[in-house]
């Protein structure tokens, strides 16, 4: 992955998911939505690549069937459009509010998985490390332990089938499964203590613990994560002034202002003009060779 918007202070990466993800998850109104999805879905492809095509069609069918939901189960909204065959009515209101609202259950799926690909584990530690250095020896361990309980799990596994074959029958896999996860758990368990036994004989916890982190805080960070404030300030004046709404009920009835879209759109956009600027430059610079 090439992202020069990683590259950044970890502080600027989590304001700006928090911003974006706060208007997401509270702003129903209906081009806002629209903004964040869309955005969402380009900054994912461009980080996962081809990657982003498998993950593109799973969230195409939690988007139908979160669409679908919605109407089989709420029936509010005045405009009639069919009966089901459960005598139950179908309303244009219901079936607008379920299309959007998993529009928002997409966003936020595709914001978390860039998300999740933007603040590593060493971001999110250097981020609480000096705050709550406990909780980032816990979360340093806790990332280790996954990585290292999935590997020795594979491992296992085809060590157990070179020995023994494939097995064959469902409760034979069962049989099989369960003894692999089973070896898995004590090799944890005996892990664990040594780690403990460890732990204790480097010295743990005799003295304060220090934190150290690789990231400074350079001006672009602070002209970015200020950009990224104003912008954010925008979207929620304009919200509390109640410029910024959709009532879905009983009647779709939307509100909004092109300043706030624009803003928002800047906003979401912020890491791929981060990567544009970055490119351009980059090419100014190897002209110049």
């Amino acid at each position: 992955m090439t992202d020069e918007f990683s590259r950044f202070h970890p502080v600027v990466n989590i304001i700006f998911y928090m911003v974006v993800l706060i208007i997401t998850m509270f702003q129903m109104q209906q081009v806002m939505v629209i903004i964040s999805t869309v955005c969402a879905i380009i900054y994912h492809i461009y980080l996962k690549k081809q990657k982003s095509v498998k993950f593109c069609i799973m969230a195409f069918f939690i988007f139908t069937s979160s669409a679908v939901i919605n109407p089989l189960f709420s029936h509010k909204g005045a405009t009639l459009l069919f009966y089901m065959f459960t005598g139950n009515p179908v309303t244009l209101e219901s079936i607008v509010y379920g299309v959007f609202a998993a529009l928002v259950i997409v966003a936020m799926i595709f914001w978390l998985s860039t998300f999740n690909e933007i603040m590593t584990e060493d971001k999110i530690l250097a981020l609480i490390g000096a705050i709550m250095p406990s909780v980032a020896l816990l979360l340093t361990m806790i990332f280790r332990f996954v990585s290292k309980f999935t590997k020795k799990i594979k491992e296992i596994s085809m060590t157990h089938k070179a020995l023994k074959g494939e097995p064959e029958g469902f409760f034979n896999k069962i049989k099989s499964s369960l003894h692999i996860f089973s070896i898995t758990i004590t090799w944890a368990l005996e892990n664990s203590v040594d780690t403990a036994d460890s732990m204790t004989a480097r010295g743990y916890g005799c003295a304060k613990r220090t934190n150290y982190n690789n990231y400074r805080i350079e001006k672009r960070d602070i002209l970015l994560s200020l950009w990224m404030i104003m912008l954010f300030g925008v979207v929620i004046s304009r919200w509390v002034a109640g410029d910024l709404y959709t009532y879905y009920y009983p009647f779709v009835r939307t509100k909004g202002q092109i300043m706030v879209y624009v803003a928002y759109i800047l906003l979401c956009v912020t890491p791929m003009a981060v990567n544009i600027l970055e490119g351009i430059r980059w090419r100014r610079l190897k002209s110049k060779i």
